[in-house]
């Protein structure tokens, strides 16, 4: 210590202010009340922004298409046009194809629910109950003995709960009150994908215009735009690719296992494979079902649900890794959080976008030189 320095007792008390690197606690405090805020708004805003990101990523799906229309001097309305009209065709074409398969799925629905229920332990048989009926008999036992033991107090009337019965109307009431809401936003949707086709890159125009006068911030958002638009088509083009090569693989595992109705489970699989992690679970889960109750053994629903469960192990594994390896490569952590977040935000709609949004998250990220620590974390 210097002899001309003042002892530590007699140091005015200073301020003291942590810091973790760059960030203080009062900004870690603000980020996280900025986040929470984020999260509230796009929890409440999903009526508005689920149909807008859906049709954003729909039409960056069918806008190689029209693009090559226009380049062939098809005007770009026109072009959208056309577009809607060959794919109204093609999904009525491949509704027709599949109609038989489809309508013996459903006109087998009432011997698979028969099925189920022939297979599951018999409520009359009261000879040997089984373990949910014990369950039941000691709760009755409980509350009839609570009952008994418990008199009212004077003056104190016993109020007995009566449930009220089933209402049919109301259950279908709630019912078309939902396909109402999710009609309304597949035809918000359509519309608004359309009018994206149809006015081109004026949007993103725009957003080179708001991004300044300076000439080194409109070349940064060009080519941010630009790194957006290669990975979210190559994620897409891969992602359609993997859910053909998976319902193809399972329609063909379970036919070859004599699965009654493979196409349609086929179909089933490679659809809900475009839902990370959840949707392949589901698929095995329902083609072991679907097994067990046409071949009622465990060996036959095991084979056909590890058939199903080994198609997505190599889909996962393998194939998406060797095609993702250029088109929006994520971590598989932040996959799952996506997943997580997004989920529990939009539910399926959230599933859906979880792995586009962050796709386009990430190939911002790796434009923009303060945010690249961002695109390292999400990267592999």
């Amino acid at each position: 210590m210097a002899a001309d320095s003042p002892p530590l007792a007699e140091l005015p008390p200073q301020p003291v202010e942590m810091a973790l690197g760059p960030l203080t606690i009062r900004g870690l405090a603000l980020s996280t009340i900025l986040a929470a805020a984020a999260l509230f708004v796009l929890h409440e805003g999903a009526p508005v922004l689920v149909p807008l990101f859906v049709s954003i990523l729909l039409s960056y799906t069918l806008e190689p298409v029209v693009s090559g229309l226009v380049g062939r001097g098809v005007p770009r309305v026109g072009a959208a046009i056309l577009v809607y009209v060959v794919a109204a065709i093609l999904a009525f074409a491949g509704a027709r194809a599949l109609r038989n398969q489809v309508m013996a799925f459903i006109d087998d629905l009432p011997h698979t629910i028969a099925a189920v229920q022939d297979s599951l332990p018999s409520r009359r048989d009261h000879s040997e109950p089984n373990t949910m009926d014990r369950l039941r008999q000691a709760a009755q036992s409980i509350e009839q003995a609570t009952r008994a033991g418990t008199p009212a107090a004077p003056g104190v009337a016993r109020v007995s709960v009566v449930r009220s019965p089933f209402d049919v109307r109301d259950y279908l009431l709630s019912m078309s009150q939902g396909v109402v809401t999710v009609a309304t936003q597949l035809i918000a949707i359509a519309l608004l994908t359309f009018l994206l086709l149809a006015t081109g890159d004026l949007f993103k125009r725009k957003l080179v215009k708001m991004a300044g006068p300076a000439f080194a911030d409109r070349k940064i958002t060009v080519e941010v735009l630009r790194s957006v638009d290669r990975q979210i088509e190559r994620y897409l083009i891969v992602r359609a690719l993997i859910s053909g090569i998976v319902a193809a693989a399972t329609a063909v595992a379970a036919a070859w296992l004599g699965v009654e109705h493979a196409v349609v489970w086929g179909i089933v699989a490679g659809a809900l494979n475009v839902l990370p992690f959840i949707g392949p679970t589901v698929a095995v889960v329902l083609i072991a079902l679907a097994a067990f109750v046409q071949f009622r053994t465990a060996a036959m629903a095991g084979a056909a649900g590890g058939a199903a469960a080994i198609v997505a192990a190599v889909e996962g594994n393998v194939l998406t890794p060797l095609l993702m390896s250029r088109a929006g490569e994520l971590n598989t952590v932040a996959v799952f959080v996506s997943v997580l977040v997004w989920g529990w935000l939009w539910g399926v709609w959230g599933l859906l976008l979880a792995v586009p949004i962050m796709v386009a998250v990430k190939a911002v990220a790796d434009q923009i030189e303060s945010l690249k620590a961002i695109g390292e974390l999400l990267g592999r």
